[in-house]
């Protein structure tokens, strides 16, 4: 079996992508997996030391001008014809379409090479590249069911999945994750999750309301990552006020995290929801308020209306109005116990496996010559 995953660019669009390719491997240990992607920091770290192999194109965005305009097409004509040069040889299965610029040519050379093509879409509104890739998708895997998806993606070729999960961010014993972090299993501990590229204005509001929240003298741990960027300047600020914290630039062991976590706050980032209701942790969520359509408040609303977590814009974002919510949350567990069963019902846990049965139906229904509904050539 030959599958590719194509796009990414961010960590949680990839991820995604990992854990589904890790799924395929445990099931099928000869499978070949290859990444379509940009090249950069952020993918060559998510694939590190994981067996799979990562095909570098050219991908600029759209942003309206003349120029990027031209640049635009003439990095896709290029990439396009790449792409299917490759995909001729790799002879793929199936392609998974991850999102992102990136994703444009790999996709359209599976199409019109015939490969049967799967877009991952965890987003409740979905991103632009996979708004035009889904007319030319055989399915469209979704996290959320909303009318933006059922009006770009069309509900024929949508299915309710769930956002692919890494098998390691499950099975830590909250105990057990205690003893890797040097932490008591009974205090209350904050995960604060910084993105995979950093996201000062959570670092700088957390870590001052913190300081804050030693003069009420509570007894509480944190698990900080903050990206690259803030870390040395968060751990002084810790070190030098004596917090019990572990703060991290990247944490490679999410897993323990999760399984210590009484509450978390970062961005809302679709994979990052997926995981926190996979986990059942409550949450506060900050959108990341320049994203494209406003996409990551309009996943914190899906949350935050059902009262799984706590929506804070962050023209909000203050320390002082933290250490409010902390308080709060810290004062009365059972509002915790509450909002964390709450995230749990709305966690898809074994996302990742729905994901390879659908896409092994798909393959099936091709290979019997069954129509499908989708408008690429090789269903008709």
């Amino acid at each position: 079996m030959q599958i590719v995953f194509a796009g990414g660019g961010t960590g949680g669009h990839l991820m995604a992508g990992v854990a589904a390719a890790e799924e395929i491997r445990s099931r099928f240990p000869g499978a070949k997996i290859s990444f379509f992607g940009t090249g950069n920091a952020v993918e060559k770290r998510c694939l590190q030391g994981r067996g799979f192999g990562l095909f570098s194109i050219r991908a600029t965005g759209w942003k309206g001008s003349v120029t990027n305009a031209a640049m635009f097409i003439f990095g896709f004509i290029v990439s396009l014809f790449r792409c299917l040069w490759t995909l001729n040889g790799l002879r793929p299965d199936a392609v998974f379409g991850l999102g992102g610029y990136s994703s444009l040519a790999p996709v359209m050379g599976a199409f019109v090479l015939r490969v049967p093509v799967i877009i991952l879409e965890q987003n409740v509104i979905p991103g632009r590249a996979n708004r035009l890739l889904s007319r030319f998708a055989d399915l469209v895997l979704c996290h959320w069911t909303s009318p933006s998806l059922l009006a770009y993606c069309g509900a024929e070729r949508i299915r309710l999945t769930g956002t692919p999960l890494r098998r390691d961010l499950f099975g830590y014993e909250r105990r057990k994750a205690a003893e890797l972090f040097g932490f008591s299993p009974d205090k209350i501990t904050i995960l604060v999750l910084g993105g995979s590229q950093g996201a000062a204005a959570i670092n700088k509001a957390v870590a001052e309301s913190v300081l804050k929240l030693m003069e009420r003298r509570y007894d509480i741990q944190l698990i900080h990552c903050t990206g690259s960027e803030d870390y040395l300047r968060v751990k002084h600020t810790y070190e030098a006020a004596g917090i019990n914290a572990r703060v991290y630039a990247f944490l490679d062991e999410m897993g323990a995290a999760y399984s210590m976590a009484d509450l978390a706050i970062s961005r809302a980032g679709a994979t990052t929801l997926a995981e926190l209701t996979a986990r059942g942790i409550p949450a506060v969520l900050v959108p990341y308020p320049y994203g494209t359509d406003d996409h990551q408040r309009v996943n914190a609303l899906e949350l935050s209306n059902n009262g799984a977590a706590v929506l804070l814009e962050e023209r909000f974002l203050t320390p002082a109005g933290l250490v409010e919510i902390f308080s709060g949350f810290i004062e009365d567990r059972a509002k915790l116990r509450r909002m964390g069963l709450i995230s749990k019902s709305m966690g898809k846990p074994e996302a990742s496996q729905a994901v390879v049965d659908v896409m092994l139906r798909l393959l099936e229904e091709k290979k019997s010559g069954k129509i499908c509904r989708n408008l690429s050539p090789q269903t008709t």
